[in-house]
């Protein structure tokens, strides 16, 4: 079952803690939000497409959710080294039941080669459809943009795609 946000979900648990370490807590600035801690910073959401709320998830730095169960969310982990962005991108599947890519690439994200990817996979006994977009600094850190959409991908993907596109990292 995919949970909040998949079934890397244990990982991501204690990458919670490491985010909050890594990245501190984040501010408001106008329409952005900013991680306190290396300054990097995002739109928010609601700002770009309608529809979304913010929320509070725990491993999240941000979190939105939508009254027809589609989740967004900016995950941040601070592991001191990480591998390249297509695998840190697929590793966000590996627990996932029926996880299945159905089409991925490179993609530039803030100064760096990021991944995007969209699989489908089982949540709660239902299928719905994952976007993952990665991006990993120069200081070993990871930031993974997650949509989990059950039934409208389609009409969610657009603002999710111009919410991460939005990001903005120091390093």
């Amino acid at each position: 079952m995919l949970g909040k946000w998949g079934a890397r979900w244990p990982a991501l648990a204690l990458a919670g803690a490491l985010a909050v370490a890594c990245a501190g807590a984040i501010s408001k600035e106008g329409e952005r939000w900013r991680a306190r801690e290396g300054g990097a910073s995002i739109t928010d959401l609601t700002a770009l497409a309608p529809g979304w709320l913010r929320t509070d998830e725990d491993g999240a730095l941000l979190a939105y959710r939508t009254a027809s169960g589609g989740r967004a969310a900016w995950l941040r982990q601070c592991r001191g080294a990480a591998a390249s962005a297509r695998p840190e991108a697929h590793a966000l599947l590996v627990r996932l039941d029926g996880a299945h890519v159905e089409r991925e690439g490179a993609v530039p994200i803030s100064g760096r080669e990021g991944w995007w990817l969209v699989a489908s996979a089982i949540d709660g006994g239902a299928r719905v459809t994952v976007k993952a977009v990665t991006r990993v600094s120069g200081d070993g850190c990871t930031d993974d943009f997650q949509l989990v959409a059950p039934y409208d991908f389609a009409s969610l993907e657009p603002g999710f795609d111009a919410w991460w596109a939005s990001f903005s990292a120091a390093t």
